[in-house]
């Protein structure tokens, strides 16, 4: 009876994970979604500050669904944006070479 209770036990812990993983795995695929939905936004307002700051959510959140590739992707969009952002702002970065 022992041996049946835990052999119960086990399959049924066993489905739990598989079906927790794939929760999980939805969820970070909806944050990536909603966080290239806001990049998008940003975009289209052609918001050089915001597009800066949506890039860097959107690494983020490839970086939670551990999806290396495409997190370094959107770092890479985020720092063109980020200098897009502090050029627009007239800000010059620490070490940069004043503009002519």
């Amino acid at each position: 009876m022992l041996k049946i209770v835990t052999v119960s036990t086990a399959v049924l812990l066993a489905g739990c994970a598989q079906i927790m993983e794939g929760q999980a795995r939805n969820l970070s695929t909806m944050r990536v979604q909603e966080a290239v939905s806001g990049y998008e936004t940003a975009r289209r307002k052609a918001d050089p500050l915001d597009m800066c700051v949506k890039a860097r959510l959107v690494a983020i959140a490839y970086a939670d669904a551990e999806e290396a590739g495409n997190a370094e992707a959107w770092k890479a969009r985020e720092r063109e944006d980020c200098a897009a952002a502090t050029a627009a702002m007239g800000i010059q970065r620490p070490g940069a070479e004043p503009a002519l």
